[in-house]
């Protein structure tokens, strides 16, 4: 990656990242085509985030648990880690589709938005 770690990165700016290092490594790398393969790498990551809040989150010890015994900063990296890849993988399929995140999320956020004003807290 370039001099942008340390600076604000727009989600237009990190899709065109991923999409420059894909087509760097190819197809046969990326297997970018494949599109039920994209999916299942990110859910691969979904699980391992949900192992990270799970070990963040759980007060009681389960022996078969893998990584429950880390050290409170290692969890959290764990669950920065598993973000990251989740994004990737995001921006992986949005490229493999032809979709613009930015404006995906521009789009959802604002339908979020209408269906839930801020200020409104509707009971369930």
């Amino acid at each position: 990656m370039d001099n942008k770690s340390e600076t604000e990165l727009s989600i237009r700016e990190a899709q065109r990242l991923v999409d420059e290092f894909l087509m760097a490594k190819g197809e046969d790398w990326t297997r970018l085509s494949n599109h039920y393969l994209r999916v299942t790498h990110l859910v691969e990551e979904v699980g391992e985030l949900a192992r990270a809040v799970i070990n963040l989150d759980t007060q009681y010890g389960d022996p078969n648990r893998r990584d429950q015994n880390l050290s409170r900063e290692k969890k959290l990296a764990s669950l920065q880690d598993s973000l990251g890849d989740i994004l990737y993988h995001l921006f992986a399929i949005s490229i493999a589709y032809g979709i613009d995140l930015e404006k995906a999320f521009r789009e959802s956020m604002n339908a979020i938005v209408a269906r839930y004003p801020p200020g409104k807290h509707p009971r369930a």
